[in-house]
């Protein structure tokens, strides 16, 4: 209501001051009505801006955001049990050892003999409630008197597979594939591979 009054106080001020009271007659009529429609007109787009900015301004509205992160143990690794293949007695002839951690068994190719125990490789993780992933390289080497030995490490899953820290820990165990060679020299052989295990 106050807009309309300001916009008729304006309009009557103005053609006031144009039109003296001696120029009315009929052109000066219509001139005045011109005059007072135009200044209707654009006193009303003044106003309907100056509305539409309050309305603007009281639409604008500020939020806070927040933020916050978790950190993570460490990782600690440990290795409970080294691999072992056992004792196997080849007669020269080649062929492969499996251990599989699936079924917990060690398996001696034809032409191989397994004497003795065996044991996979049992590792041990612990830090905080967590996805771990678990990698590995695909294969290494046992060194000793003779030729080396390809071995192909297994893991449930394989290279890349995702175990769960339950209460910040995890115990599983590694096994392998042992590729023994025709003729191999006897002895006593050693190698070792690498674990890789991050958070996922």
């Amino acid at each position: 209501m106050k807009i309309l009054t300001n916009i008729l106080s304006n309009i009557l001020q103005f053609n006031t001051y144009k039109y003296s009271h001696n120029d009315f007659d009929m052109w000066g009529l219509i001139m005045l009505l011109s005059d007072l429609k135009t200044s209707a007109v654009r006193y009303s787009l003044t106003a309907l801006c100056a509305v539409c900015a309050m309305q603007t301004s009281a639409l604008a509205q500020s939020e806070t955001g927040s933020a916050n992160v978790t950190l993570l143990e460490e990782i600690q690794f440990a290795v409970l049990l080294e691999m072992d293949f056992g004792r196997i007695a080849t007669n020269n002839a080649g062929g492969v050892v499996e251990l599989s951690p699936s079924t917990g068994t060690r398996d001696c190719g034809a032409g191989l003999t397994c004497v003795g125990g065996f044991s996979f490789s049992r590792l041990s993780l612990s830090g905080s409630d967590a996805l771990v992933r678990v990698t590995f390289q695909p294969e290494f080497e046992l060194t000793g008197p003779g030729d080396p030995m390809r071995v192909e490490p297994s893991f449930p899953g394989g290279s890349g597979a995702v175990v769960p820290l339950t209460d910040g820990s995890a115990t599983f165990d590694f096994g392998a594939k042992l590729f023994i060679n025709p003729g191999q020299a006897s002895g006593q052989y050693s190698g070792t591979f690498t674990v890789n295990v991050n958070y996922e």
